[in-house]
């Protein structure tokens, strides 16, 4: 899965290279053309940065979650499905590939057994015990945007539900994982400290949801022209969600300056 990854941040680094040189030499505009940025983002959001989070939940969601054994077969099949959804893709079949992406994230989820009963407890010492649906919801959003992708790409000046897409996965699923596994782990990786406060953590994910909720559903709302006073809950979900990240941060930070009493040292095994 992580070498799936970096496969894809490499291929990202190199079309990044080559379009901007491209743009260079051409002198015709700072901007990368609209249809090829579309595919660009793709391979920059499926093809990176999923497959590593399918590569860290297989190794640690498990454990945390207390989910049973993961189907290591299936889900290679399924980054798979998701390389041949981002090549589509980059190749301007955009229905297409948007269909194949949406199957390679469900055989993920069931190669995860993430919604299926769990063998054991989830491990919620030290953090907030709402950090299991936390992070099953981070899939939720990952399936909202793949299914986002799929009316963008059956309809015209499909710009704002595009961009809700994209922001379904990126702060939806992308971003929540980091908040609920980041203060899991990040503490521990640190000394094996404890995390400075498990209800901060509570509030900061929580208001990443609400603010990327705002967000995902006003720029349907508002960039297609369906509603015009939407356009006032954009700021608003912003606001909400840098709220957000800078609670995330603040407590990370003071779990990381305070002094680590010997009795108060925690494990992720």
């Amino acid at each position: 899965m992580v070498i799936a990854g970096s496969v894809g941040l490499c291929l990202t680094l190199l079309v990044n290279f080559g379009i901007t040189l491209i743009l260079a030499m051409r002198g015709t505009s700072p901007e990368i053309p609209a249809e090829f940025d579309q595919r660009f983002l793709v391979l920059q959001t499926w093809g990176f940065l999923v497959p590593f989070v399918w590569g860290f939940n297989a190794k640690w969601l498990p454990v945390f979650l207390g989910l049973r054994p993961v189907r290591g077969r299936v889900l290679l099949l399924a980054v798979a499905l998701n390389s041949t959804g981002v090549l589509v893709a980059f190749a301007g079949w955009m229905t297409a590939a948007t269909l194949v992406l949406i199957v390679g994230l469900m055989t993920a989820l069931y190669s995860l057994r993430l919604f299926e009963p769990p063998a054991r407890p989830a491990k919620v010492k030290g953090v907030h015990k709402s950090f299991p649906v936390f992070v099953r919801s981070a899939y939720i959003w990952a399936l909202i945007a793949a299914s986002l992708g799929i009316w963008a790409a059956s309809v015209q000046n499909a710009h704002g539900i595009w961009g809700a897409s994209r922001h379904a996965l990126t702060v939806g699923f992308l971003a929540t994982m980091v908040f609920a596994i980041g203060q899991r782990v990040l503490p521990a990786f640190s000394g094996m400290r404890l995390l400075f406060s498990t209800k901060l953590m509570f509030v900061a994910t929580l208001l990443l949801a609400v603010g990327c909720l705002l967000r995902v559903s006003s720029e349907i709302l508002a960039y297609q022209g369906l509603v015009r006073s939407v356009w006032a809950w954009l700021p608003v979900s912003a606001i909400t969600e840098m709220t957000a990240v800078t609670l995330f941060a603040a407590n990370l930070l003071a779990t990381f300056v305070r002094r680590t009493h010997p009795r108060r040292r925690c494990s992720i095994s």
